[in-house]
């Protein structure tokens, strides 16, 4: 199960790909006010739980399980 913090950056991660069709580490970074090293931690750890898919330098996509969190 997802924790609030988790919860923030998945929502953010969507929000990004409605808006611009990508969710870039950067962008999610900026939106939440956080470090990019941040967001880059966070993404590690969402893909290793199966909620997005993260390769480095390619961005972030939700997977099923992360679009109903």
């Amino acid at each position: 199960m997802a924790t609030p913090g988790m919860e923030d950056y998945l929502e953010q991660i969507y929000l990004q790909l409605e808006m611009r069709g990508e969710a870039r580490v950067s962008d999610v970074a900026d939106a939440l006010d956080v470090l990019p090293s941040s967001v880059t931690k966070m993404a590690q750890r969402l893909d290793k739980e199966g909620y997005v898919i993260y390769e480095r330098y390619r961005g972030l996509e939700l997977t099923e399980k992360g679009k109903v969190f």
